[in-house]
């Protein structure tokens, strides 16, 4: 009997089914969006006026973003911790930083130099970086 399945891993083993879903998912739904000037430019609006989505209250027991900027946000949040973004901050309520993970558990974040004033404005940033580098990675398509 042969070894084959140790030496050549399954497409199960690679995550494949999830992947093309995905990329299904992400060319369907999430690039005409982000490819159309006037509906990216909302997206961004509405996530600068609210970063974190509005609190729960007495009507809505949960944070509420417009179900378009949740489908965006989901699908940013399911890319990869490796060279993913995360906010740190470095002197509360002063200075908030961006930082960049290696993907390793327990490793240092990379902490870049552009400081931001508030936790809000410091994920509106992320938020702006994390949509450029999806059109970026989906620029051929």
């Amino acid at each position: 009997m042969s070894d084959y399945s140790y030496k050549y891993p399954s497409n199960v083993q690679l995550n494949k089914g999830h992947k093309h879903t995905d990329d299904f998912i992400t060319k369907k739904y999430i690039l005409p969006m982000l490819r159309d000037p006037h509906k990216l430019q909302e997206l961004i609006d509405e996530h600068r006026a609210n970063p974190v989505g509005k609190a729960a209250n007495r009507n809505h027991g949960v944070i509420q973003h417009s179900q378009d900027l949740q489908t965006v946000l989901d699908k940013l949040r399911r890319a990869s911790k490796e060279g993913g973004f995360v906010s740190v901050c470095l002197k509360l309520h002063e200075d908030y930083r961006i930082g960049i993970t290696t993907g390793v558990r327990g490793e240092p974040v990379h902490i870049l130099e552009d400081s931001y004033s508030s936790e809000e404005a410091c994920e509106h940033a992320i938020f702006l970086k994390r949509i450029k580098r999806l059109l970026n990675e989906y620029s051929g398509d």
